[in-house]
């Protein structure tokens, strides 16, 4: 089991782009604790974008992505500057906010036109999405959407392979941690302790523990938790499973055991969260 495949397999969200176009300066714009996540892509002219109080100069080919929640402000540099063509996206995420790809998203990314060159499949991406966005050919709204969810998982991909992460990319470099992930991914279900774990990552009970803790930032059994409470949202959603088969498969021996912990996670029970995704379809 590849644990990234697993986590990224367990990715819903629909994307797309809303606005590709030129800009006179000057211009600006603002998004207060946008709940979706948002990119820009700088094709011609000069930017800034704030971040955390802090500006950074945007020239062409930049690219930047904020995770959802993230306040940020995208402004022309000067007056006299030449048009500014941008392409700004969105994704939408289909997760609550204990699931474990939550913690894998970067808060922000800011890749210059140099280094978007190591990454030549999302250049490529940005530059189909411009282009199909602005040619209104027909089939475009639908390939644009397709593209931007292409475009998340190269994202992803190209974060989760840079050195010095936190949480589950530190972990997977990790080859004890590496190989219990793996069996836990595999196999979210079966009865895990912490010996259990702690003997496939060839670790101590206690030394597992601190160093799952302390590498993922999150207990182990509350990361098992969000990893269950994950594929029963997944049943629930594109089966007929009874909610106690749900809850024997995702490892909770009883019925009531696992209704109490959904409810807990989410809000509603298991039968109520499947109705509304019926609403909802």
């Amino acid at each position: 089991m590849d644990v990234l495949t697993d986590i990224l397999r367990g990715l819903r969200t629909v994307g797309s782009v809303y606005f590709c176009d030129f800009l006179d300066p000057p211009w600006r714009l603002e998004y207060e604790r946008e709940p979706r996540a948002i990119f820009h892509f700088l094709r011609r002219g000069r930017a800034g974008v704030e971040i955390d109080g802090d500006l950074h100069d945007l020239a062409p080919g930049d690219f930047v992505f904020l995770a959802p929640g993230m306040s940020h402000t995208v402004v022309s540099r000067a007056d006299d500057d030449p048009r500014t063509l941008l392409l700004c996206g969105y994704c939408d995420f289909d997760f609550d906010e204990n699931d474990v790809l939550r913690r894998a998203l970067p808060r922000s990314v800011l890749m210059g036109g140099q280094e978007l060159e190591r990454w030549p499949w999302i250049k490529r991406t940005l530059e189909h999405l411009g282009a199909e966005f602005m040619s209104g050919a027909p089939g475009s709204e639908l390939t644009v959407n397709k593209l931007t969810e292409v475009l998340l998982v190269q994202l992803l991909r190209a974060e989760f392979g840079q050195s010095g992460q936190r949480g589950i990319v530190s972990a997977l470099a990790d080859k004890r941690l590496h190989r219990a992930l793996t069996a836990i991914h595999a196999d979210p279900g079966s009865d895990w302790t912490l010996d259990s774990a702690a003997a496939v990552a060839s670790l101590s009970r206690s030394g597992f523990a601190r160093l799952f803790k302390e590498t993922l930032e999150i207990g182990f059994f509350d990361y098992l938790t969000r990893l269950r409470m994950r594929n029963a949202r997944e049943l629930l959603r594109t089966s007929r499973l009874p909610v106690a088969d749900i809850g024997e498969r995702v490892g909770y021996r009883s019925e009531l055991s696992f209704v109490k912990a959904f409810k807990k996670r989410s809000g509603q029970t298991p039968r109520a969260y499947r109705l509304s995704g019926a609403d909802e379809a």
